[in-house]
């Protein structure tokens, strides 16, 4: 093959390479009419704008957003060692370190225990709170430092000792409705 050779199969080639490279940018232009198929055309059923939005469900990031009801209530096993958002009412504030939630009015539910700085907010039996936190397997003040051991001593913890529990990254008052 002559050095004229090679240079013309070169040109050929980088020339070949140019129009391929240039026809897929074209193929990613967002210019002209669209083509394909869109989601109403494969959707069995019609989408209301006034659907509402399910109460309890996953979202990216949490396992479970809803109320604490009994239906998180009978499932908590099955989110230990998630992060899960409940909304609920305060049964009890006990102490600096914890308060107690249960379902609202209309849905009565055994409390559950939420470990949480008090300090951090000011809220009182009877309110309305979110609760962002991680579903503990058993509560045993035995298996904390001794510390921790002291402040979990209180008779108000004794009923939820070997019971599931949430530790708290945020609780935060929910608006009166």
């Amino acid at each position: 093959m002559t050095a004229r050779e090679r240079r013309s199969t070169a040109r050929t080639a980088a020339a070949a390479l140019a129009a391929v490279a240039a026809l897929g940018l074209t193929g990613c232009s967002t210019e002209g009419p669209e083509t394909g198929t869109d989601v109403e055309d494969v959707s069995e059923g019609e989408v209301l704008e006034s659907s509402p939005a399910p109460q309890n469900s996953s979202t990216a990031g949490d396992t479970f957003v809803g109320d604490y009801d009994q239906g998180f209530h009978d499932a908590r096993e099955t989110y230990v060692g998630q992060q899960v958002t409940l909304s609920a009412e305060v049964d009890d504030v006990i102490g600096d370190d914890g308060l107690v939630i249960a379902g609202a009015a209309e849905n009565t539910v055994d409390p559950l225990l939420v470990l949480y700085d008090m300090d951090q907010v000011d809220v009182e039996e009877g309110q309305a709170v979110e609760v962002v936190g991680t579903v503990q397997r058993s509560f045993d003040p035995s298996t904390l430092d001794d510390q921790a051991q002291e402040d979990f001593t209180d008779e108000l913890y004794q009923d939820h000792e070997q019971q599931p529990y949430v530790e708290a990254d945020s609780v935060r008052l929910l608006p009166e409705q």
